[in-house]
This record gives structure tokens, C-alpha cells and sequence, in this order.
């Protein structure tokens, strides 16, 4: 076996010796014995006969009392049956008589190596040669065979350093073991260490995992109230909405009246009066539009609000804001100075957006200046347009500043801080949406400037000048005037063909990089394809039955745009389905009534008007009058009414408003549906609820080309198109 050098266990002090058992020796030693027996009783020479048995009893002592040293000293057994194997030989020469039977001691250092190590078969072999020395030497010359004792003595040293030469590579090779095993070891202790590691980060991570777990319950638990807040908060907005629209109606339409056809009253309204009317009318369609703007504002804050950009005139849109907050400067007696330039370029803007932030900012100087004046200043810049409105009010402290623009933050100035602290808020996220930025500049005790600037055009790719298409010797000058042309955006074209055209209008509020052009039939499609080609043609039809004949007239007509079809129904489709054919929405003015009346397409000579409101019925009743005077006009202040007056005076046009106490508008023409005589009368309905709020979905979609979709572009179209709409919206 091998073992490392006894009380050291390092790679230097690690000594590598083939041990093996005596027994396998002493085993031997019998057998030999039994050979020696059948030798002997071939000697005719009754003497040698004694000799070989004598040898032979001393050979099976000396086995067994080896055999028994082995088991309780294991040294002192190797050693006697070293002692013993050469003794065997020596006598077998001595007594045998046999030649060459010396040379064997040669296998006494072979076995000590074996048994005890190199020094063991060293001192083996220099005791053998002393014997065979003394023994050769110590003799009568002429009875000893000097020859043999040399012959035995090479053999015994031959054999002492064949040992030694096979034993040096062991040693490598043990030595090269033991500094492998040393390291597995190591490496062992090292794996040990990182499963040790290992495992507690296995508990640790089993800990992150439970609080993940723990963290996504009540993140589920905070969406499910986030999500239950938002309706709530639509649904606040959508009332909130209905609420302004309602007394909104009367205002527009008493002051549309008024500014309209005044004769209705008999009378000619004074320049001043009228004057005033046409400023109530103004600010009350800035109101009427502010109401839709609050479903904007909505969307502004979950990012889903969409401008639709133009190139604008700025100082239009700085005029047109400042003649609403005009008169209130007036009354106040505060002075009002414009300074836009001539040279002022267009702006790709939100008109409207645009329009809403000067208006906020000029309507908060005036509202918190007392004496002085307002300042609007346009200054054009390389890239941008900067605007500042400017007071002379009591100024902003450095604390109300930092907070301004904070959404219902009102300062902290008093009772003088009136409003719903949303306008500079409001006015932060337009400005910002259009990649623009807003800030205040602002001193106690003289006043307050509050600018923003816009970008003048969308930002282009950089395009590589030309000079690298110059040869050397050519000459180029550069031009010193640049060609004063707006920069248009050049986005992707769409052609939307809708009947209604409700799509067109819908797919605008979802992006403001697309040009979307309206056809409301295939021919208009095919027209506006051939003037300016398209990236697609988006295809509606209302019915699904319908949608492929009308994909395959398109796709002969367009041979090589792409055209996506869908089966989108109209906004109003809940309305028309239920027998109406027309929805008019508070505020209503007179030119809408008349252009839904003249939609029925008959002749109208009575009108039924139904709603729960007595002034609403009021005015209606005066803007139908002031429409065609010859109209015979009956009214209904519930839908009970409504039935009834329907059954006993049939009208040619029935108004019916949608939210009533009894039964709503909805109730009354599912009623009227299940008559015969009031089956076929036109309904118009009006009210101060938006069905455009409800989303615009599609369950079809189909797309097609007329030269057909090859296989790899169909799977990236399948991949492409799973990931998205399996996406939220």
C-alpha cells in the first residue's frame, strides 16, 4: 500500500513504500518444503536424506513462527522471514550441495524492498555480502567456488538497484498522487464551503420569494383599488361633464338666440348689448370646449392624450386668447401690451392646447392684478418660440413658487388666491407634451412672468451634406440665404374608409404622427390612393358578413397597398340601433338643430320635444321657432308624455332627451319600437351625454395584399401581431 512518511502529512515530507504482507512469503516457504521432501528421497545417500528433513522441519518452524510474529509485530515478522529465506539458502547450498542456488539470495533484497522498504533491502544486501564474503574467504580455497559467490553477489546488487530504478518513478508518481490528492482536498473543503454558501442563499432567496410573493398580493390588492378609483373617477368625470353641459345648453342657446335672431323677441338689441351677448357667447363656447377638455386632462394623466398639430399662425392664437380675458382687463382698468414680430415663423403645434395655455396665463395675471398692466411677448428664436406673459401683481413668494405647478395648489396668498389651483398644471402638461418647457419668474411686490417656449418644427434626422460626393478639385460655396419652407412632418399616410366617419375622427385622438385621410366610400378610397399613395387603407364596414366582398372590391381597385379591414360600429351605434338617427350633444345650437332636421329628409311640419327640464323645453321651443316659424311645436316633460303625445298627435320629428325620471329616452323608444302607428317616426335625440366615451373596439381584422403574404412574412406578422395584442391597451 501506500502511505505517506509517519508523522508528517505536507507534499514535501511525503515518502511513498510498497508494503506488502509476509504471508504470501511464508506460504511459499512450505511449498518449497514439500519440494525439498520429494528431493530428498531421491538422495541414495541416507545421511543427505536426514539433512533435507532436518531442513525441512526447520523450515516449517521458522514458517510458523514468522506467520505468528506477522500478526503481533508486523516489522519483526518481515524481518524474520527475511532472516529465515536467506538462512533457507545458505543451508540449502551448504548441506544440499546444489550450484547457483547462492545466486537466490538475490530474492531477499528483491522482498525487502517489497516488505520493508529501500534502506531494509540495502542493509539486506550488505549483510548478505558480508556472509558470502566470510563464508567464501573463511573456507579452504580449494573447496570454494569463488565464482558462484561473485555471480550471487552481482546478482543480489543487480537486483538491489533494479529496485531502486523501479522504485524512483513510484516515488514521482506517489509524490504526484499526493499533491493531487492534496488538492482535491482543498477543492473538496472549497465545495464544501460554497454548497455551504449556497444553501443559504437558496434559504435566503426562498425568504425574497416569500415577501415577492407577499409584495405582489398586495400589489394586486393596490391595482384592484387603483383600478376601482379610476372608474370611480371616470365616472365622476362623465357626471361632472353631464352637469356642465346641462345649464351650458341653456346659456349657448338663449345667447345663440339672442346674438342670432333677435328679432324673436320683437325687439332690436342695443350695439352694447350686443356687444356683451357676442362676449357671453364667446367665453361660453370656450366653456363648452373646456368641458371636452376635462376628458382630455383625464387621459393627459395615464399619457394616452394625443395632439393634433398643425402649422399655426401664433399670433392668431395670442389674439384669440387675449380677446376672451379682454374685458376683464377693461373692467379692471389694466393696460394690455402684445409684442409678436412680423417675421414670427409658424409653429407645428395644438392650436388648441396652445390657445388654453395663454388663456391660463393671461387669465391669472389679469385675475390677480390690480393695477398696472399685462405684458404678452413673442420672441422667435433658432429652433423655438418663446413666450412670456408678464404683470405688475403682487408678485409670488420663493416658497409658492417651487409648488406652483403643483395640480389644486393655490399659494398662499390670501383670500385673493381664488380658483381650482389647475390652470398652471394643466398649462405644465401641454407645454410639456409638446416637448417645450414652462417656468416662472417672480418678486414680491412687482410682479410675475411666467414663460414657455416650443419647439418651431418636429426634429428631423440629420442629413450628410453633400461634400462628400465633391471631387477635390471642384469648387464649393456655400449659399449664404436658407429657403424659408416650413418643415412638414412626413409620417405615415392613411387612408380610413368609413361610412361614418366617426373612425377617421377616433383614430386621430390615438396618434398625432399619422396622417389619416377620410373616404367615406370605396371610390373616395381609390381616389385619394391615386392622387398621393398610401401606406394603407384601413376598410370599416358595420357588417361582418359584408367585410370580405368589400376587401375583394378594394384589392382589385388597389393593387399594391396594403388594406387592413375591420368591423368598428359607429360612436353612435347604440343610438341608431335603437331607432334613432341622430344625437345631438348639450350644448346644442341652433345650426345643429336645423342640420339634424333637415337629416330626416321629409318634409317637417310638427315636432314632439320631450325632457324633464321646463327651461330646456323652453328654448328648445324658441330655437324651433326660430328655425321655421310655420313649425307646430309640442312638448312633453316625461316619457310617459312623450307616449302619449305620440299616440294622439303624431309628429313628423320626435326630441327626445335620454336621461328622465319616469323612464329614459332609451325606455321610450324600445316603446315605441312595439307600436304600429309611432313604429316609423324619426327620432332625434338630445342630451348632455357623450356616447363617444365608450371605446371603439373591433372583433375582426383582416389584412390583405392583392399580390398575396409569403410564408416568412406571414409568421412575422403572426409573431408581431400576437405580442401586440395580447399586450394591454
Amino acid at each position: 500500500m501506500l502511505k505517506p512518511k509517519r508523522g508528517s502529512e505536507s507534499a514535501s515530507s511525503f515518502r511513498s513504500e510498497l508494503h506488502i504482507s509476509p504471508k504470501p512469503v511464508i506460504v511459499i516457504l512450505v511449498v518449497t518444503g514439500m519440494a525439498l521432501i520429494s528431493v530428498g528421497e531421491l538422495r541414495p545417500d541416507p545421511s543427505e536424506r536426514v539433512q533435507v528433513h532436518f531442513l525441512v522441519v526447520l523450515l516449517y518452524v521458522a514458517s510458523a513462527v514468522a506467520w505468528w510474529l506477522d500478526g503481533w509485530r508486523p516489522w519483526a515478522g518481515r524481518w524474520f522471514t527475511l532472516v529465515v529465506l536467506v538462512a533457507v539458502i545458505c543451508l540449502g547450498n551448504s548441506w544440499l550441495g546444489v550450484q547457483g542456488i547462492l545466486t537466490l539470495l538475490a530474492v531477499p533484497t528483491a522482498l525487502a524492498v517489497a516488505m520493508l522498504g529501500l534502506a531494509a533491502a540495502t542493509g539486506t544486501a550488505a549483510v548478505e555480502t558480508l556472509i558470502l564474503l566470510l563464508w567464501t574467504w573463511g573456507r579452504d580455497a580449494a573447496g570454494v567456488d569463488r565464482a558462484t559467490t561473485v555471480i550471487a553477489l552481482i546478482a543480489i546488487w543487480a537486483m538491489l538497484g533494479v529496485m531502486v530504478a523501479a522504485c524512483r518513478p513510484m516515488g514521482q508518481l506517489s509524490q504526484w498522487l499526493w499533491e493531487y490528492f492534496q488538492r482535491v482536498q482543498g477543492l473538496l473543503e472549497e465545495t464544501r464551503n460554497r454548497a455551504a454558501e449556497l444553501e443559504q442563499t437558496l434559504d435566503e432567496l426562498a425568504h425574497a420569494n416569500r415577501q415577492l410573493a407577499l409584495a405582489n398580493e398586495r400589489l394586486a390588492a393596490l391595482r384592484l383599488v387603483a383600478e376601482e378609483a379610476q372608474r370611480t373617477k371616470a365616472a365622476f368625470v362623465a357626471k361632472v361633464s353631464h352637469e356642465f353641459r346641462t345649464p351650458l345648453n341653456m346659456i349657448v342657446g338663449l345667447v345663440d338666440l339672442l346674438v342670432e335672431t333677435p328679432e324673436v323677441y320683437g325687439q332690436e338689441l342695443p350695439p352694447a348689448l350686443y356687444e356683451d351677448l357676442e362676449i357671453v357667447h364667446r367665453n361660453c363656447e370656450h366653456l363648452s370646449s373646456m368641458v371636452n377638455d376635462i376628458l382630455d386632462l383625464s387621459q393627459t394623466e395615464a399619457g394616452h392624450l394625443v395632439l393634433h398639430r398643425e402649422q399655426v399662425e401664433l399670433a392668431h392664437v395670442v389674439d384669440g386668447a387675449i380677446a376672451v380675458v379682454r374685458p376683464l382687463l377693461e373692467k379692471k382698468h389694466l393696460s394690455l401690451e402684445v409684442i409678436v414680430p412680423d417675421d414670427l415663423p409658424t409653429v407645428w403645434c395644438d392650436r388648441t392646447r396652445i390657445r388654453q395655455v395663454i388663456l391660463n396665463l393671461v387669465s391669472n395675471a389679469a385675475r390677480f392684478t390690480a393695477r398696472g398692466g399685462i405684458t404678452v411677448q413673442v420672441t422667435g428664436q433658432t429652433q423655438q418660440v418663446v413666450v412670456s406673459v408678464t404683470d405688475t401683481g403682487p408678485g409670488i413668494s420663493p416658497e409658492d413658487a417651487e409648488r406652483v405647478f403643483e395640480p389644486f395648489y393655490q399659494g398662499s396668498g390670501g383670500k385673493e388666491r381664488k380658483g381650482s389651483g389647475l390652470g398652471l398644471s394643466i398649462s405644465k402638461q401641454f407645454v410639456e407634451q409638446h416637448g417645450g418647457q414652462i417656468w416662472l419668474e417672480s418678486e414680491p411686490g412687482v410682479g410675475t412672468t411666467v414663460s414657455f417656449w416650443l419647439p418651431i418644427s418636429p426634429p428631423t434626422e440629420h442629413v450628410v451634406r453633400p461634400g462628400r460626393w465633391i471631387k477635390e478639385n471642384w469648387v464649393w460655396t456655400e449659399r449664404t440665404s436658407r429657403p424659408n419652407l416650413p418643415d412638414l412632418p412626413s409620417g405615415p399616410r392613411v387612408v380610413v374608409c368609413d361610412e361614418s366617419g366617426d373612425l377617421c375622427v377616433a383614430l386621430t385622438r390615438c396618434s398625432d404622427e399619422v396622417e389619416f385621410v377620410s373616404a367615406r366610400n370605396l371610390a373616395q378610397a381609390v381616389q385619394e390612393v391615386q392622387r398621393c399613395p398610401a401606406h394603407a387603407v384601413l376598410l370599416n364596414t358595420s357588417d361582418p358578413d359584408s367585410l370580405w366582398p368589400s376587401v375583394a372590391s378594394a384589392r382589385r381597385e388597389m393593387q399594391d397597398t396594403p388594406i387592413i379591414a375591420c368591423c368598428v360600429p359607429p360612436q353612435a351605434e347604440h343610438a341608431l340601433q335603437a331607432g334613432a338617427v341622430k344625437y345631438l350633444i348639450k350644448p346644442v345650437t341652433r345650426t345643429d338643430l336645423e342640420e339634424a332636421i333637415r337629416s330626416v329628409g321629409g318634409p317637417v311640419k310638427r315636432v314632439l320635444v320631450v325632457d324633464d327640464d321646463p327651461e330646456v323645453l323652453r328654448l328648445l321651443v324658441r330655437m324651433l321657432k326660430a328655425c321655421d316659424a310655420a313649425l307646430e311645436v309640442s312638448t312633453a316633460s316625461s316619457g310617459v308624455e312623450a307616449l302619449d303625445g305620440l299616440r294622439r298627435h303624431v309628429p313628423d320629428v320626435l326630441l327626445l332627451d335620454v336621461k328622465m325620471p319616469d323612464i329614459d329616452g332609451w325606455r321610450v323608444l324600445e316603446l315605441k319600437r312595439q307600436d304600429e302607428t309611432t313604429r316609423d317616426i324619426p327620432v332625434i335625440l338630445v342630451s348632455a351625454q357623450d356616447p363617444t366615451l365608450r371605446p371603439m373596439v373591433s372583433q375582426t381584422l383582416l389584412a390583405t395584399m392583392d399580390k398575396g403574404v409569403s410564408l416568412s412574412k406571414l409568421l412575422r406578422c403572426s409573431l408581431v401581431m400576437s405580442a401586440l395584442l395580447l399586450q394591454p391597451d
